[in-house]
């Protein structure tokens, strides 16, 4: 029988049904007017629930009231232990502010002083649930599961002997302040994900496989989809040690360790969508941009792991007697980030398994790198994404004279960066490394690398210039040219493997600065002589250099020009409408192509391209030129 102070009122019954799930069933005492439908377009609620002659449930009906939430709130009987039991279900007016509340009542129900341990998981069939279990003085445990449904809250908290009961005052406290401080919710594209015990496994297994063994889950785990791809929050330290980190799922089953979460002033350092439904937005102050997700690379940006000094490792063995050898010289000369290979085609390489766990442990970026034949896309693509798997902090494809040379080089490419997408994510950074000059590779397909949606974020030419038999300067000028025109950011790969001087170092630097390259690496580790270290990274002051007579940004084609830059050409012309064939001949209909869009764009100039034209096509095409990246 439902009833108040006021007489017989019918309870909400979709709450009441709720409610019947928790243990131990709840005793309905009573339930206000009916009320319009929920504001998540569920069924009407009453707007209170009201135990007769306690004052603590006026309180609560008051601060409902006053916040213009709605809620069902009922309590048991004494349990037969001797503990008490409350069961509530309460409804807000928005999801995102039902699943933000979740853990601030966490908070609030465990706040009691004396509560000398927590262990915390998670509820198995709703996303966004919690189970909470504290020790209390005396022995005595406090137990709350709660779950948010929609833009409902429905839960139960559980005291046993020993522990102080104060249940309903502290529900009543938690959650009026967490009311008070919740932000209107943003539009977000997070999807808050259930936990499960599969889950929790994979989390482990990635631990492992980043070099952090004899550790488990220990406390709250948290899981959610944003822009397409799944991760985890979850607690990895040792008990009374938190130490929250993010995982990536890489594929249905399988999921790497990517970066450790801050929490500075209590506000966790990840996206905005991700505190919502996770339940942190009011911990962070309104306005607050959130911080990207790790690996993410944002428009025109080099990605974090290859900013800076890098080197390149052919053999682990041959560069250094040790994986400590590496870290030891690493540190001492400046080098953040290794590139280790990882495959060849279709053979996947185990010394970066072996490799990438300790050296990350010690601080340093560890990216992945694949000699790609072209012949067998797809399993060079699972080769590749199996490094992915393994912690590397980005990804390198070396494809070489090899996709000059087969049949179809195009499609090929095309079906391994589709494949090596679909593996790893849209976001995931990967990046080129191949020729510099542009334009003695025509054959080569740049623009199938680098280029559409499962294209290359970045591209790292390899500028020998000691092969080449021409001054650092000049190497880094011809490649910058030729390598702009496809809108990615660029990272310079310099020698050391032909014995190239100290000074021919220091001008490879300078050029590369003067170019606004924010990030360098070196060939290779193990033919690095040791005169050479102490200048791959050391400060470095360059005179700013005089701009030649008639020096070009850009390249200058024309008429019968041909190769792959050709077909970039085509391409940005065809993307701001101009009909013409994409075949990397520049012929005549290229030539009519390009005068049509000069005067559609009012821009002067004549039948061969120019800096004006190429930068006004880059620039509305929505590609991004290198910025200089500290």
């Amino acid at each position: 029988m439902l009833g108040t102070a006021g007489g017989a009122v019918a309870a909400d019954p979709a709450l009441i049904t709720e409610l019947q799930g928790i243990t131990p069933a709840p005793v309905v005492a009573g339930a206000g007017p009916a009320t319009e439908a929920s504001a998540d377009g569920g069924e009407p609620l009453a707007t209170a629930v009201v135990l007769a002659g306690d004052p603590q449930f006026a309180v609560l009906r008051n601060a409902i009231a006053a916040q213009g939430a709605q809620a069902t709130l009922t309590r048991t009987s004494a349990l037969a232990d001797g503990g008490t039991a409350t069961s509530f279900a309460v409804a807000f007016p928005s999801a995102p502010s039902a699943r933000a509340i979740v853990r601030r009542s966490v908070l609030a129900l465990l706040a009691e002083a004396g509560a000398t341990s927590a262990l915390n998981s998670e509820l198995e069939a709703t996303p966004g649930g919690r189970v909470v279990i504290v020790t209390m003085p005396g022995g005595g445990l406090r137990t709350l599961a709660i779950a948010s449904r929609g833009a409902r809250l429905v839960g139960t908290v559980t005291v046993r002997p020993g522990g102080a009961s104060q249940d309903l005052q502290q529900l009543v406290n938690g959650l009026t302040a967490a009311w008070a401080l919740i932000p209107a919710p943003a539009p977000g594209t997070a999807e808050e994900l259930a936990v499960s015990d599969a889950l929790r496994l994979q989390i482990r297994a990635a631990w492992t496989a980043a070099g952090r063994t004899g550790q488990e889950a220990a406390g709250s785990m948290l899981a959610a989809r944003i822009d397409g791809g799944t991760w985890v929050m979850a607690d990895m330290g040792r008990a009374g040690t938190p130490e929250w980190w993010l995982f990536r799922a890489v594929d249905a089953s399988t999921y790497r360790a990517e970066a450790t979460v801050g929490f500075p002033n209590g506000c966790p350092s990840i996206p905005v969508a991700l505190r919502e439904v996770w339940g942190f937005a009011s911990e962070c102050a309104a306005g607050d941009p959130g911080a990207p997700l790790p690996g993410s690379v944002p428009a025109g940006e080099l990605p974090e792991p290859v900013r800076g000094t890098g080197m390149w490792i052919w053999y682990v063995s041959q560069s250094e007697k040790s994986l400590q050898g590496i870290i030891d010289r690493a540190r001492t000369y400046g080098v953040r980030t290794v590139h280790i290979k990882s495959g060849d085609g279709t053979s996947y390489w185990s010394q970066f398994d072996r490799a990438v766990g300790p050296l990350k442990a010690a601080g340093l970026r560890v990216c992945a790198w694949q000699y790609v034949r072209g012949r067998r896309p797809v399993a060079e693509a699972a080769v590749a994404a199996r490094a992915v798997r393994a912690g590397a902090d980005c990804f390198l494809i070396d494809a070489e004279i090899e996709f000059e040379r087969i049949p179809q080089r195009y499609a090929r490419t095309t079906r391994y960066m589709r494949a090596l997408r679909a593996q790893v994510g849209s976001a995931y950074p990967v990046g080129l490394t191949t020729f510099p000059y542009v334009d003695l590779h025509g054959p080569f397909p740049y623009t199938a690398f680098l280029n559409g949606r499962d294209a290359a974020q970045f591209t790292m030419p390899q500028v020998y210039w000691k092969a080449f038999r021409v001054s650092p300067a000049a190497a880094v000028e011809r490649t910058m040219r030729w390598n702009r025109i496809y809108g990615k950011p660029i990272a310079l790969l310099g020698s050391t493997y032909m014995r190239e001087s100290a000074t021919t170092i220091r001008q490879f630097r300078c050029a590369s600065q003067a170019a606004g390259v924010g990030g360098e690496s070196w060939w290779a580790w193990q033919n690095t002589r040791i005169g050479q270290w102490p200048w791959l990274a050391s400060p470095l002051t360059c005179q700013v250099p005089l701009a030649k007579p008639g020096a070009t940004r850009y390249p200058v084609m024309g008429l019968r020009s041909r190769g792959d830059a050709v077909r970039r050409l085509q391409q940005l012309l065809r993307g701001q409408g101009v009909s013409l064939p994409v075949d990397g001949y520049f012929g005549v209909t290229t030539l009519n192509a390009l005068a049509t869009y000069r005067a559609q764009r009012g821009l002067v100039g004549g039948p061969s391209t120019d800096d004006a034209v190429w930068a006004d096509l880059i620039q509305r095409s929505g590609s991004l030129m290198t910025s200089r990246v500290g």
